[in-house]
């Protein structure tokens, strides 16, 4: 089974069952939730070059007359395609290190003038690598960093759920009042 593999199964079970206890639906990577005029969306994006990925919350308001208000007017895609990468406006939770959730082997340095910098084993050379000059082991990836990261998304998404609420409550307004309404 590969790191990917592994994270992937690893969230399967104990990440994604709590987003479907609140009411989302959907699979990896892209999860959203209906409720009245708005669609909250919940994105995980691996990263590019492997071994981490991040976690995105948004919301959108579908019937809203000025959608470009928060999607993006240059996008030819359906709502139902939508991604919270997709929005104006989004909430990206902390990742344990670089902004990122790390799944291998992971080494850091510190560099001045920028601070820590990460690295990482890839797949195919994990057992083989030898970290470049002055990047030292943070942290190996096993069962127990597995089950780390999971529990750091879940407690990050109780931070992320209050910006949503706030989120929404102020596009509210600004939809209520394009509907000729009031504050629900």
């Amino acid at each position: 089974m590969t790191n990917i593999e592994k994270m992937k199964s690893y969230l399967g079970k104990y990440v994604f069952p709590q987003l479907y206890e609140k009411g989302f639906t959907g699979k990896w990577p892209h999860f959203r939730r209906e409720l009245g005029d708005c669609v909250e969306l919940i994105s995980f994006y691996t990263n590019k070059w492997g071994g981490s990925f991040s976690v995105y919350v948004s919301a959108i308001f579908p019937n809203f007359e000025n959608k470009n208000y928060t999607i993006h007017k240059w996008m030819d895609i359906t709502e139902d395609q939508l991604s919270a990468g997709d929005t104006y406006r989004n909430y990206r939770l902390r990742g344990m290190y670089d902004r990122e959730f790390h799944y291998r082997d992971l080494y850091r340095k510190l560099i001045m003038g920028i601070g820590m910098v990460y690295l990482h084993a890839t797949e195919k050379n994990g057992e083989s690598f030898v970290p470049q000059k002055g990047y030292k082991l943070v942290r190996k990836f096993d069962d127990e960093a597995a089950l780390a990261v999971c529990e750091e998304v879940n407690k990050q998404f109780e931070k992320a759920f209050k910006w949503l609420c706030k989120f929404e409550k102020k596009h509210q307004k600004k939809y209520d009042k394009s509907k000729g309404g009031t504050q629900k």
